[in-house]
């Protein structure tokens, strides 16, 4: 391990604008662990990092033999069928192919609603799909988490957040971590920063508009207002990447947690371009997956080194968290500070191409 590499990690992390913590965890144990003008405890909006918490919790009612992956969501969500959707499974929205990733006319029109569950989950179960499910992924920005948490809800008869807290951050430790920002959190939260850079676009500015209202940010929206840690985010991964087992605790089977990691495509047909966000991402039933030595121009927020058993979750190109089997290696950054998302993206690949070095070889 480099310590002079990693102390200019810290260094570079530090001098960027902004909030920020930084939480690396190599064989389980910390390496850096930076907090930014903000605490260890400092709660930041997770973006789609927050994704997997979800569809994890998924995962575990099918280990609990409550679902079936691969059987319709129509069996506990009738309505979600009665589109031309009665095929679509637990499997096709946890790898973004149900077919209707969209739930109105455009993600605009499902931001407008982001924050009502109902109006959310009837747009999602009207949507018609405009391909047939399973046949290739197209990325469900926010009808992702409550397509999967409807699922859920309709399944316990517990509200989503409720079952997250109970069943999944409790269990694991993640006592910083909730869905939603609580509103007693509200006058401390972290306030999204939006760069002044030339090239920051209207939508960005839409964006940190919409998320910075109260009944937007303390709002359950799964794909969007998880809130929690570096240190927890890390923990979660640290958690899979040992096999659902952490501190003597056991989440998940191991072969739940092989299901969740598995590859959801072909390579061939991972390296097809989304159509909605427009490069190609590599997906397994909930997570974002390295590309190794895969012959492909695309993003890759986990780092151009990555292997292909490399697991996480880009979060609006601001946060960040993956797990390297390989390297035995955690890493979770997150930030409130928001640039355009080429200059946002590189980072993210320079960070995490830095830090693999920084364990891949002797000081």
């Amino acid at each position: 391990m480099n310590e002079d590499a990693l102390t200019r990690i810290a260094e570079l992390v530090s001098e960027r604008p902004g909030r920020a913590q930084l939480h690396v965890l190599h064989h389980g144990a910390p390496i850096l662990d930076v907090c930014v003008r903000c605490d260890p405890d400092t709660q930041f909006l997770l973006w789609s990092t927050g994704k997997p918490f979800t569809a994890m919790a998924v995962h575990l009612l099918a280990e609990r033999g409550a679902l079936d992956l691969d059987a319709p969501i129509a069996d506990h969500w009738p309505e979600y069928g009665r589109s031309g959707k009665h095929a679509v499974t637990p499997r096709h929205a946890l790898t973004h192919s149900t077919g209707a990733p969209l739930s109105t006319w455009h993600v605009v029109g499902d931001a407008l609603i982001m924050h009502d569950w109902d109006r959310s989950t009837r747009a999602a179960a009207a949507a018609k799909p405009k391909t047939e499910p399973g046949r290739s992924s197209a990325y469900h920005i926010l009808s992702h988490g409550f397509i999967l948490g409807e699922l859920l809800q309709r399944v316990t008869g517990t509200p989503l957040a409720e079952y997250l807290r109970t069943e999944l951050f409790a269990p694991a430790g993640l006592d910083d971590t909730t869905l939603g920002l609580p509103p007693s959190a509200w006058n401390e939260r972290t306030v999204l920063e939006l760069s002044k850079a030339p090239r920051t676009s209207f939508p960005d500015r839409l964006k940190v508009a919409r998320f910075d209202k109260k009944f937007v940010r303390t709002a359950p929206i799964p794909a969007a207002t998880v809130h929690s840690t570096a240190r927890d985010v890390a923990r979660f991964h640290h958690l899979l990447l040992n096999g659902g087992s952490h501190d003597g605790v056991t989440l998940f089977k191991p072969e739940t947690v092989q299901e969740a990691l598995k590859p959801a495509f072909t390579d061939a047909e991972a390296m097809r371009v989304d159509p909605v966000i427009g490069h190609a991402v590599r997906w397994s039933p909930g997570f974002q997956l390295g590309w190794g030595t895969m012959p492909i121009e695309t993003v890759k927020p986990f780092g151009r080194t990555a292997g292909k058993e490399v697991f996480g979750h880009n979060g609006s190109n601001y946060c960040n968290a993956w797990a390297d089997p390989e390297h035995d290696l955690v890493v979770a950054y997150l930030s409130n500070h928001m640039t355009p998302r080429g200059p946002a993206l590189a980072w993210q690949t320079e960070l995490s191409d830095l830090i693999r070095a920084a364990v891949s070889r002797p000081s």
